[in-house]
């Protein structure tokens, strides 16, 4: 088996493209076509490593296309049982990812944004219930979806430069991370810190995001990527056995949960984000991209 947690009965990280609507998917047959894959580069530095690269210009921002291709390349990787290690980069070193694709937000069918946000979901499963030994090499900003990219891999290695931020900045665009979210972030930098960032929407620069245990590592951005290999590869020599099963320990109770709420998580989200006030605050959010 390629997942970390043994399936449930209802639907999981496995089968949640199937969630997606028959009405979505017959009007957009890209989202299931080899063209999604232009949006991700997958590399091989080693032979049990593999590199999947965030490849959506400008920002890697996670549309629905961008995070079901990101979850259809995790397990097409993780089918491969000589592969242990996965390295989640970016094509572009100034951005790893800016985070959700704001306009998959602005004014959406409940449908489209119901797709959404289970896409997102299906990702974070993914993502953060591989066997596979994951590394975030972060070479540039890394805020809100960015950062929960980043949190759901075991490893973090960003960049030293000062002028960088990772966090979740939902707040600040006056709308909230889901509890999911929430519960990854308090059970990382701990309690007190989560509240404090989740509420004032807090971007960390690299060396604050180090103190908190945000990220393991902070190295010189020209190096980012070689020590990510290295550590990739560290992971990679442990028996698989030992650390799959220390990973379901830790990770186990997050995703049963998630994956026994998955409706009822999507039903918030929806609503949340079509109320009326979350709709004018991210219309003055867009327009305020636009004039810069």
């Amino acid at each position: 088996s390629t997942s970390l947690i043994e399936p449930r009965k209802k639907p999981n990280s496995t089968t949640m493209l199937s969630r997606l609507s028959p009405r979505l998917l017959s009007s957009s047959p890209h989202l299931l076509s080899s063209s999604i894959r232009t949006l991700v580069n997958v590399t091989y530095p080693s032979p049990s490593v593999a590199v999947l690269e965030l490849d959506r210009p400008p920002v890697n921002s996670l549309s629905l296309e961008m995070a079901t291709s990101i979850t259809s390349h995790i397990k097409q990787i993780e089918s491969d049982p000589k592969i242990r290690s996965l390295i989640l980069t970016s094509s572009n070193p100034k951005i790893f990812s800016a985070g959700l694709d704001i306009t998959e937000m602005s004014r959406p069918s409940k449908s489209r944004l119901s797709d959404f946000w289970r896409s997102v979901q299906s990702l974070f499963l993914a993502l953060y219930s591989t066997r596979l030994s994951t590394v975030a090499c972060i070479s540039g900003h890394s805020p809100a979806g960015g950062c929960l990219l980043s949190m759901s891999c075991d490893y973090r290695v960003m960049s030293s430069d000062p002028g960088l931020g990772i966090g979740l900045n939902e707040t600040r665009l006056g709308i909230a991370a889901p509890y999911w979210l929430k519960d990854l972030f308090v059970k990382t930098v701990g309690w007190r810190e989560g509240e404090l960032g989740l509420s004032l929407g807090k971007l960390y620069c690299p060396e604050e995001a180090f103190k908190i245990g945000l990220v393991d590592e902070i190295v010189e951005g020209e190096v980012v990527y070689e020590v990510a290999v290295e550590r990739a590869e560290e992971y990679a020599k442990i028996p698989e056995k030992g650390i799959v099963a220390t990973k379901r320990m830790c990770r186990g109770e997050l995703v049963r949960d998630l994956e026994g709420k998955i409706e009822e998580d999507v039903g918030w989200f929806t609503e949340f984000i079509l109320e009326e006030g979350t709709q004018k605050g991210i219309e003055g959010y867009l327009k305020s991209l636009s004039k810069k």
